[in-house]
């Protein structure tokens, strides 16, 4: 399931920043986007919180970078 948002978000990522280049960052789907992505996030971040809360243990959060405009999470 995580990675399956985690994918969703890189893909509406994606998204967002063609529209914004082409459209302008005040592009009403460039927000739509960037709430979809919060929303997203938030799932995330709630998966993350009750895994932790399940195993009582710390798990590192996952980490987003770019390389040659190529995005990875780890």
């Amino acid at each position: 399931m995580r990675d399956v948002l985690l994918e969703k978000i890189e893909l509406l990522r994606q998204r967002m920043v063609n529209i914004g280049l082409e459209f302008g960052l005040d592009h009403p789907e460039v927000l739509e986007y960037s709430i979809q992505i919060d929303q997203l996030h938030n799932e995330l971040n709630q998966i993350d919180h009750h895994n932790l809360s399940k195993a009582g243990s710390r798990k590192n959060p996952y980490r987003f970078y770019l390389l040659e405009n190529k995005a990875f999470f780890a």
